[in-house]
C-alpha cells in the first residue's frame, strides 16, 4: 500500500503521460556515465572496460538525442589490453574541460588474477577536438575512478580518486593530491579526504569521486555501497577543495535498494551539471530488472537535481520509477525505426567494437557495402581478440538479424563464422555455419560457453546438416531477444527463419558490462586456410519491439 501511494504521488509530481523525457536516456550498457556541459552543449563518457576503441564519448544538445561521437582511447598502441579479464580493461572515466582543452581521466586494469598483484593504473588522455587525443599521462597515485578538477579560484588542479590508505592496511577511501597535467606527478601532498557515510569494508568502499564548485562551496559527490544493490550516491562540501568535508543532510542522493522489487535497480555514480537556464541535473548509472536478469547491464540515467539551503536532492529525494518523466527534454522515440548497417564507407562505424586491443587487421570493408573478417586462430571464448565485431545490445525485445556474404568456395572443417549472443568469454550463445567433419557441405551450428570458456565453438553445440557446399547467396543469421527468452535461428531469402536453439537471460550474466550482438569468423585454434573462403557479411538490421517495463518487477 506504501509502495501504490508512493508511485501515485511521484507519477503525478512528474507528470507521468506527458511528452517529456524518461529513462534511460543511453540504452545499452553505458555504465558509469559523466556528463559535462561546454556552453550549450552536453557530453558524457562512459566505461569501455574490454573493448576497443575506448571510452565511447556523447554528445547531446537537447538531453533526449545522444551521439556517439567520439572515443578517447582509438589507437592501439595508447592503452594495450592484452589477455585482460572480464571486468577488467578501462572503468570510470571522467571528462574535465579546462582552458580549451577535454581531459578524460580514467584508469586500466589488465589483472586480478589471484596470484598476479595487479592494481588500475591512473592516466588521462587530452584533446581539443574530441577526435584527435593524445598520448596517455600516467599519473602517480593508483586506484580507480579518478577525477581531474582546475579550481577557478588558484588555478590549481586536483586529483581525486579512490585509493589506498597505504600498502599494508589496504583500505580504499576517496584520496587527493594536487597534479602537474603535463607529467602526472603529485605537487603537493597525497592524502586520504574523506571515507564517505558508510563504514568502509574490503566490498563496501567510497567511489567514484567528483569536484565541483557552486556558489562558493566546494562539493565532493562519491559513489557508496558497493555496485549492487545497495549503490547510491553521497555528498559532502567543504569551503576548500582539499576539505575538511561535511557531509549533506539529504544523504543518500538516489538510492533504490531499500526496495528490490522496483525495475530500476542498482543506482549510483552520479555526476552533476546545470543547464543553461539554470536548472541541475544527475547521470548515474543503474540497470533495468526483468525478474532477476538485467542482460543490458549497467545503462545511463538522468535525475533532476533540486537546492535547498546549499544541498542538493535527487528525484525529491523519492526511489526512481521507470515510469517517471522530466520535463528537462522532449520524450525519446520507442520503439525507434529499425537500424540497419550495410558496411559502406571506408571506415567501420563507431558503434562497432573489438574485444581487446587489436594488433592485427580482423575485418576489411568492400567497396560497395560488406565487412569481410580475416578469421585468425582464436574464438570469443579465447582471452584474446578474434577476428569479431559487436554491437551493445539495445533492448529486451529486439531482432538482430546478419546477412551473411556469399562465397564461392567451401568453409572447411574446423572454420566456422556467425553470430553470438555474447556477454563475455566465459558466457556466449552463438549460431553459425561451419564445413562439416564428415562430409564436403556446410553444417549449421548453435554452440553455447556458460561460465567457462570451451575448446572453441564446438563444446556443447547443436549441429545442422546443410544442403550447400558454400555460402549461399542471402543466407541470414537471427538473434531474437524477449525479456524472458533469447531464440537463435538462420533462414535463406525470404523463407521462415527456423529457430534452433532457445535459453535463457540468465546464461548472460551482466557484470560491469552488458549484453552484446557479435559477428565472428574463427579457425578455432588453427589457421584459416590461406586460400580458403573469403567470408563476412552482407549488412546487418535491428528491429525494436515495445518494452513494456513496468515501475515493479513482475515475476
Amino acid at each position: 500500500m506504501i509502495w501504490s501511494t508512493l508511485l501515485a504521488v511521484v507519477c503525478a509530481a512528474f507528470g507521468d503521460g506527458v511528452a517529456a523525457l524518461k529513462n534511460p536516456i543511453i540504452r545499452g550498457w553505458n555504465p558509469d556515465p559523466h556528463v559535462l556541459r561546454v556552453d550549450d552543449t552536453y557530453y558524457i563518457a562512459v566505461s569501455s572496460f574490454n573493448v576497443y576503441p575506448g571510452v565511447p564519448i556523447y554528445k547531446s544538445k537537447n538531453l533526449t538525442d545522444w551521439e556517439l561521437v567520439s572515443h578517447a582511447i582509438n589507437r592501439p598502441e595508447q592503452v594495450p589490453l592484452y589477455g585482460s579479464r572480464t571486468n577488467n580493461g578501462i572503468w570510470a572515466p571522467s571528462l574535465s574541460y579546462i582552458a580549451g582543452t577535454f581531459y578524460m581521466t580514467t584508469m586500466a586494469m589488465w589483472g586480478s588474477d589471484p596470484n598476479a598483484r595487479t592494481w588500475p593504473r591512473i592516466f588521462w588522455v587530452a584533446s581539443k577536438d574530441l577526435i584527435s587525443w593524445s598520448d596517455p599521462i600516467w599519473a602517480d597515485p593508483y586506484g580507480i575512478d579518478p577525477h581531474i578538477f582546475r579550481d577557478p579560484a588558484t588555478s590549481k588542479d586536483y586529483l581525486t580518486l579512490m585509493g589506498l590508505n597505504n600498502g599494508y592496511d589496504q583500505i580504499w577511501g576517496i584520496s587527493q593530491c594536487q597534479v602537474n597535467l603535463k607529467s602526472g606527478k603529485c605537487v603537493g601532498p597525497y592524502r586520504r579526504v574523506w571515507n564517505g557515510t558508510l563504514p568502509v569494508t574490503a566490498s563496501v568502499r567510497p567511489e567514484g569521486p567528483k569536484l565541483f564548485l557552486k556558489d562558493g562551496y566546494y562539493y565532493l559527490l562519491i559513489a557508496e555501497g558497493g555496485t549492487g544493490a545497495t549503490h547510491r550516491a553521497s555528498i559532502a562540501r567543504s569551503n576548500s577543495p582539499e576539505g575538511p568535508w561535511e557531509a549533506s543532510p539529504t544523504n543518500p542522493l538516489i538510492f533504490n535498494g531499500a526496495n528490490t522489487t522496483l525495475t530500476i535497480g542498482n543506482t549510483g555514480h552520479a555526476t552533476f551539471t546545470d543547464t543553461p537556464d539554470g536548472k541541475w541535473f544527475a547521470t548515474f548509472l543503474a540497470k533495468r530488472y526483468v525478474g532477476k536478469d538485467s542482460p543490458l547491464g549497467r545503462e545511463t540515467f538522468f535525475a533532476p537535481v533540486t537546492w535547498e539551503d546549499g544541498w542538493p536532492t535527487m528525484n525529491r529525494g523519492k526511489p526512481l520509477l521507470i515510469s517517471q518523466s522530466f520535463d528537462y527534454a522532449p520524450d525519446q522515440q520507442w520503439p525507434p525505426p529499425p537500424f540497419e548497417d550495410t558496411f559502406e564507407g571506408s571506415e567501420l562505424a563507431p558503434h562497432w567494437y573489438q574485444l581487446r586491443t587489436p594488433y592485427t587487421q580482423n575485418y576489411r570493408l568492400i567497396e560497395g557495402g560488406g565487412v569481410v573478417l580475416v578469421p585468425n586462430v582464436f574464438t570469443l571464448s579465447d582471452r584474446d581478440t578474434p577476428a569479431a565485431i559487436l554491437r551493445k545490445q539495445k533492448s529486451v525485445n529486439m531482432t538482430f538479424t546478419a546477412s551473411l556474404l556469399s562465397s564461392q568456395k567451401p568453409v572447411n572443417a574446423w572454420e566456422s563464422i556467425g553470430i553470438s549472443a555474447y556477454q563475455s568469454e566465459s558466457n556466449h550463445q552463438d549460431i553459425g555455419l561451419r564445413g562439416c567433419a564428415n562430409s564436403t557441405s556446410l553444417c549449421g551450428f548453435a554452440a553455447s560457453t556458460i561460465t567457462g570458456p570451451g575448446p572453441g565453438v564446438r563444446a556443447n553445440t547443436t549441429e545442422i546438416p546443410l544442403n550447400f557446399p558454400s555460402v549461399p547467396a542471402d543466407f541470414q543469421l537471427h538473434i531474437k531477444s524477449e525479456p524472458k527468452l533469447y531464440k537463435l535461428g538462420y533462414s535463406t531469402g525470404n523463407a521462415t527463419v527456423n529457430w534452433v536453439k532457445e535459453f535463457k537471460p540468465d546464461v548472460l550474466p551482466s557484470g560491469f558490462d552488458g549484453a552484446m550482438f557479435a559477428l565472428y569468423a574463427s579457425g578455432n585454434s588453427l589457421p584459416w586456410e590461406w586460400d580458403g573462403a573469403e567470408v563476412g557479411f552482407e549488412r546487418v538490421k535491428e528491429v525494436y519491439g515495445e518494452e513494456y517495463y513496468e515501475d515493479f518487477i513482475s515475476s
